[in-house]
């Protein structure tokens, strides 16, 4: 179960603390209108006796207090009925608050890593061989649509990134992908990826047979191989891997990255 923020828990527990204080109000309330009540009705039975003791006499103005007491009984039981209502609504909408309280937050969240070996040169002559699998992996508990991945050579000259990458697909539309296929197949994100691995030495990809990856799902580019020569001007590269999908806009970057020093 997903954590709330802070100041949203922090709300709700006030409330609740209010709606606990509302309602102990309204019960003391309460109890005092039906004392009230009791020792009205007390009053009146005692008034009624005295009536019928000194009927022939002082009729009229018993008769004047009888009217007072029926009225101020009948104000008793509406404030009495209002009193009830209030209680069961504070009641409800404390339930209802602790009901929100222990709702789980969804939780957008993904992780990603390389799984690599490295065969390094044994001559200057010789390129240093980095083989492995990029996986990403769904951690929270929303799905995330629309996966792409970024990943960066430094220096961008350094070394070239090859793997099972279509360059170009024929799809009849975006919606026409097939989701939870046994084997995915990557393509490149962009019409201009080769400018992209030039000017940036950035390999931008995302899978063409998966709309979303569920929670507690991965998908992985596998087997990847990465070229990377020692020259005069380079003495070491970095690989860096990004994720984006609609739900996180902004990235998010891998656990781990290479690094290979000459």
């Amino acid at each position: 179960m997903g954590q709330k923020p802070p100041n949203q828990q922090i709300q709700l527990q006030q409330k609740i603390i209010h709606y606990r204080s509302e309602i102990a109000k309204y019960e003391e309330q309460l109890k005092a209108l039906q004392a009230d009540l009791q020792k009205e009705k007390l009053r009146n039975e005692y008034l009624l006796e005295k009536l019928h003791l000194a009927e022939s006499v002082h009729v009229e103005p018993y008769e004047k207090k009888i009217a007072q007491l029926e009225q101020q009984l009948l104000s008793y039981e509406v404030a009495l009925e209002e009193a009830e209502r209030q209680i069961q609504h504070l009641k409800k909408t404390k339930y209802a608050a602790l009901e929100e309280e222990k709702k789980p937050v969804p939780v957008t969240k993904a992780q990603a890593f390389f799984a690599y070996s490295t065969l390094l040169a044994e001559t200057p002559e010789e390129e240093t061989l980095v083989f492995g699998d990029f996986i990403i992996q769904n951690i929270g508990t929303e799905a995330l649509q629309n996966l792409v991945v970024c990943i960066r050579i430094s220096p961008k000259k350094a070394g070239e990134l090859s793997g099972k990458i279509a360059v170009k697909r024929n799809f009849s539309g975006e919606n026409s992908f097939v989701e939870n296929e046994a084997t995915v197949e990557w393509t490149f994100a962009h019409d201009n990826w080769r400018e992209k691995i030039k000017n940036d030495g950035e390999y931008w990809i995302k899978p063409a047979n998966i709309k979303k990856l569920m929670p507690n799902e991965e998908i992985r580019f596998s087997h990847f191989e990465i070229r990377i020569k020692k020259t005069d001007s380079i003495h070491s590269a970095v690989i860096d891997g990004f994720i984006y999908c609609n739900e996180l806009p902004k990235g998010v970057a891998s656990l781990n990255n290479i690094v290979i020093n000459f």
